[in-house]
């Protein structure tokens, strides 16, 4: 019986250490890892999440995601220029997933004291980001008060259909709600394409697409 228990432990082992291994790698370009929680909490299904202040192409992730740039590496990536991030705009141009954090750049956290001019520039700058197909990726965070009327608040279930045809319209996100059921056949499938849930409150996207 003692037997039986260690061989299908082992077993499990194994197929978890197989499962880690074929897991995507998402490298987060930051300067502080200590403020990445939510970066952790939004992707960790789908990847490992490795952080760096910058990247070389043979580092080989998966994914990017840009956070805490400051003013000048926004300007030059809006210019289409790597600066000294690594060669992101070479990453854009193949296609490959690159995310950004907008609430955790300067003009957005000075956002009571920056002036309306250079705010806007830099929003611009943003805009422009996304226009090149960087996806804006925003914090969790519940909106206070109730849903507002009539909006659309998400998909109440996510099935495998769903998630191939958000694969074959080569989307990256799901827009859901806490009260969202994920069908087990469609996690797997979001895990292995790199599929993420975007939580939608008060009738609000909580990340851009």
């Amino acid at each position: 019986m003692m037997e039986e228990i260690i061989r299908k432990v082992l077993e499990e082992l194994k197929a978890l250490e197989e499962k880690n291994k074929m897991k995507k790698k998402m490298m987060v370009l930051s300067r502080d890892a200590a403020s990445c929680e939510n970066i952790i909490n939004r992707f960790s299904d789908a990847y490992d999440v490795l952080f760096a202040k910058s990247f070389r192409e043979e580092d080989a992730p998966d994914a990017l995601v840009l956070k805490d740039l400051t003013p000048d590496e926004l300007m030059l990536l809006a210019e289409g220029k790597n600066g000294c991030l690594g060669p992101v705009m070479e990453w854009l141009m193949a296609g490959k997933p690159v995310y950004l954090e907008p609430e955790s750049l300067a003009h957005v956290k000075n956002k009571e004291t920056c002036k309306k001019t250079l705010f806007d520039l830099y929003e611009n700058a943003v805009k422009t980001l996304k226009s090149y197909g960087v996806l804006l990726v925003y914090e969790e965070k519940r909106q206070k008060g109730a849903p507002e009327a009539g909006k659309s608040s998400g998909r109440n279930l996510v099935t495998e259909r769903e998630v191939k045809s958000t694969i074959t319209k080569g989307e990256k996100t799901i827009c859901v709600t806490k009260q969202t059921l994920i069908t087990p056949l469609a996690k797997d499938l979001m895990k292995e394409y790199g599929i993420c849930t975007v939580l939608k409150e008060g009738g609000k996207d909580h990340a851009d697409r």
